[in-house]
């Protein structure tokens, strides 16, 4: 018969430091730091600058690699992590430039245009993740985001956040907008008060992009100047195009369209009559990620058919708790 050899407090001692060992190679894991991508640096208006190209370069963080696997390697932790995206309403690209619909919009490494560029975005690209990140460098604002594949900064005049239609049905004072801006036009003045902080933007029939900046607003309806309007036939540059005022080719038609009875208004629709031009109602990639109200008049001349219809499809944006009107886009049918 054998008896248990009592052991000695040395071999205690090893198995000890043994046993502390082995654990604390199966807890191992990532020592590198998070960053804080929920503090807010700045807030601030920016001003209108058209983004330079951006190219195909990316700088992406990659995606860490997990295993099931207790691992007792002492080898250092990979230096990629996954992007995780973080909750909340994401952002897409408004390329709010006139005559630079086909621009990109640079993605930085950092606040700034004397950063790196590590990408590009492209028009009308959304699901951007905001961290919350701002920072305000020469009097613009700029916002650190997340895409899929990486994280980066980029200019805030171009981005703004993306609603439903069902969340600006829900949320949006979106019909005390329209009559607000309705308003202003009638009376001829406190359109900037309706409209969006970077100013007021029209397509008219193209993809020519027409900006009014807040301060040309006072007075827009009294200016008697004599414009040319591209049309469903003509570029604004040929002998046929439209030719007239603000008032006359924009302010009246949308008031007698919006003021009328039959008029059918509808948030994130497209109503249109038979013989629409389709790609004259294609919405342009600049107000793509603008959420928008459709106000269709579908014709009052029972001889036509409902061939005299016109339809003007009004974009929309929050801000600070008020929605604004952004972009005008019409289409309009001829009998």
């Amino acid at each position: 018969m054998f008896g248990a050899k009592p052991r000695t407090p040395f071999r205690l001692l090893l198995w000890t430091v043994l046993v502390l060992a082995l654990l604390g190679a199966a807890c191992g894991g990532d020592d590198e730091a998070e960053p804080d991508i929920g503090e807010t640096v700045a807030e601030g208006e920016t001003t209108a600058a058209v983004a330079e190209p951006g190219t195909q370069e990316t700088a992406a963080t990659g995606d860490g690699a997990q295993t099931d696997a207790v691992t007792t390697s002492t080898l250092p932790p990979p230096t990629t992590t996954t992007t995780t995206l973080p909750p909340g309403r994401r952002m897409g690209v408004v390329l709010l430039a006139p005559d630079e619909a086909n621009n990109s919009l640079n993605f930085r490494e950092g606040p700034g245009t004397d950063t790196p560029i590590v990408g590009e975005l492209l028009p009308a690209q959304a699901g951007l993740a905001p961290t919350g990140a701002l920072e305000v460098v020469d009097g613009r604002v700029w916002h650190e985001i997340i895409t899929e594949d990486t994280w980066g900064w980029a200019y805030g005049y171009y981005l703004t956040e993306i609603w439903s239609p069902g969340d600006v049905e829900g949320e949006w004072e979106w019909k005390a907008a329209l009559d607000n801006f309705a308003n202003a036009l009638v009376l001829g003045n406190g359109l900037a008060d309706t409209v969006s902080w970077r100013g007021l933007f029209v397509i008219y029939y193209d993809q020519n992009l027409r900006r009014w900046a807040p301060d040309e607003l006072s007075g827009l309806g009294d200016d008697d100047s004599e414009l040319r309007w591209s049309n469903t036939g003509a570029a604004a540059d040929e002998a046929s195009a439209t030719v007239g005022t603000w008032k006359q080719v924009i302010a009246d038609p949308f008031l007698a369209d919006y003021l009328d009875e039959d008029v059918e208004i509808e948030v994130g629709g497209l109503t249109l009559g038979a013989n629409a031009v389709l790609p004259g109602s294609a919405i342009s990639s600049a107000f793509a990620n603008f959420p928008w109200v459709a106000i269709h008049d579908p014709g009052d001349n029972e001889e036509f058919e409902g061939l005299d219809w016109s339809t003007w499809l009004v974009f929309l944006e929050m801000e600070q708790g008020q929605p604004r009107v952004v972009g005008l886009q019409p289409q309009v049918g001829y009998p």
